[in-house]
């Protein structure tokens, strides 16, 4: 039986006889350490995770997909730059004239220094990556020994999965946390954290502090646990455990393999494809005409005059500097008609180089159209008369940032669950400010736009 102690400062667990030890109120050099150590909480009888995808490996097989198309990355890529805008900023809201004016906080030296001690733009643009490619992100919360939440972490959904629903509460009530799924991995390769209920983290969170009473009054007097994690999806119909992003269906609709084979299919014609420029035609006895008008008789000397003549004629053909050159050769009559003795054609190669453009176009923008990027803001489009003027490009980068609030709104949950716990003040909020584009006459090509 294993007998390891998780030691959390003010209180322990002992795993040998499940004992939970309460030591009242830390020492000073307890006190000093800002967060507890990184330990997997103990779950006994823990229920079973469930896979993601039919070999748990959907996330990686997925990663692998993205980066071998080009189209798909870079729309990915212009998604997570349009959630993550200008960052986070905390705010103060008021009214003004009927309008609801936002002021930024810069003056809270509690919210400066957990931003500050948290990386947040870091923590923010890693949650942005993982809800624009899979719609799961896991934001993990670590108390401090003085009963606040000192850290925010982003736990990389790649690397995440889900316990099974409990059959008495009916939630998933467990987040678990290893590199080596789909590697069956051991059990000391996995960290168990208890999961917050996704439709009301906060109030859940303080049931289990201990700050208000649950369902039935009861209030907990020595709550455990100093790590939990917050579930962020944007919802999908139909999916409890992991959301099925939209853009997918650029996969399963059968465009993306489209859009691959038309990349096989040039690069086997680059590889593979006899380019022939010239066809040469000599006459019957050109070789006899030559020997005979140089004294040729050797067998040996023979053979290599024709290599000789054969590398002079490739020599004139391919030099460029021999370019609007004529080439002369004898002509000899044969029953009145008349027979060259070297004729040279060229040859119109059918593969210019702009094969399946029209294609690849169409893919192209189909993709962009299942991603929701407008080709015209990344210049996905291959093609013609794809361009558009400034204003247009201003007017779509504008409604593109609009339609990313419902991101930047499920992305900014974990702050207000710290806000509540941490007790800060009420009339402050959170907001991704917008980068507005601006016109030559302004003097600047964008500012920022809080709202």
């Amino acid at each position: 039986m294993s007998q390891e102690v998780f030691d959390f400062g003010a209180t322990a667990y002992l795993t040998g006889t499940s004992a939970f030890v309460e030591m009242g109120k830390p020492s000073a050099e307890l006190v000093a350490t800002p967060s507890p150590v990184a330990r997997p909480i103990p779950v006994a009888n823990k229920p079973k995770m469930v896979p993601w995808g039919d070999t748990n490996k959907f996330p990686m097989e997925l990663i692998d997909k993205v980066g071998a198309n080009p189209m798909v990355a870079s729309n990915l890529l212009f998604n997570i730059q349009m959630t993550y805008g200008s960052g986070i900023m905390p705010v103060r809201r008021s009214v003004v004239n009927g309008k609801l004016v936002l002021e930024p906080v810069y003056d809270n030296a509690e919210i400066n220094e957990f931003f500050e001690n948290n990386d947040i733009n870091g923590y923010y643009l890693e949650q942005c990556t993982d809800l624009n490619f899979l719609y799961n992100a896991f934001a993990e919360l670590v108390f401090s020994y003085e009963g606040k939440i000192a850290e925010l972490n982003s736990l990389e959904a790649t690397f995440s999965r889900f316990s099974e629903i409990d059959a008495v509460n009916k939630k998933i009530l467990y987040h678990y946390y290893s590199a080596k799924w789909g590697e069956s991995p051991k059990e000391a390769d996995i960290i168990i954290t208890p999961l917050l209920d996704s439709k009301n983290p906060i109030r859940d969170l303080k049931i289990r502090r201990g700050i208000i009473p649950d369902n039935q009054g009861k209030t907990l007097r020595n709550p455990s646990g100093d790590r939990f994690v917050i579930p962020i999806t944007f919802p999908t119909p139909g999916k409890f455990y992991y959301q099925k992003p939209y853009w997918l269906s650029i996969i399963t609709s059968g465009w993306y393999d489209f859009a691959q084979q038309i990349v096989e299919f040039k690069k086997a014609l680059m590889a593979n494809q006899m380019t022939i420029k010239y066809h040469v035609q000599l006459s019957d006895n050109y070789w006899d005409v030559l020997y005979k008008a140089e004294g040729i008789v050797d067998i040996d000397k023979k053979k290599a005059r024709r290599v000789k003549e054969l590398e002079d004629i490739n020599k004139f053909l391919t030099d460029t500097k021999n370019t609007g050159r004529s080439i002369i050769s004898y002509i000899k009559y044969k029953e009145g008609k008349s027979e060259a003795m070297m004729t040279v054609t060229a040859i119109d190669n059918k593969f210019a180089g702009g094969e399946y453009l029209d294609d690849l176009e169409e893919v192209s923008n189909v993709i962009s159209y299942g991603m929701n990027v407008h080709p015209s803001l990344i210049g996905s489009a291959p093609g013609k008369n794809t361009t558009i003027n400034g204003t247009e490009a201003r007017e779509l980068f504008i409604i593109k940032q609009a339609m990313m609030k419902p991101f930047r709104d499920r992305l900014l949950l974990p702050l207000y669950v710290v806000k509540a716990i941490n007790n800060w003040p009420v009339d402050i909020f959170f907001t991704i400010p917008d980068i507005e584009l601006t016109t030559l006459d302004q003097g600047t090509g964008s500012k920022k736009t809080i709202s």
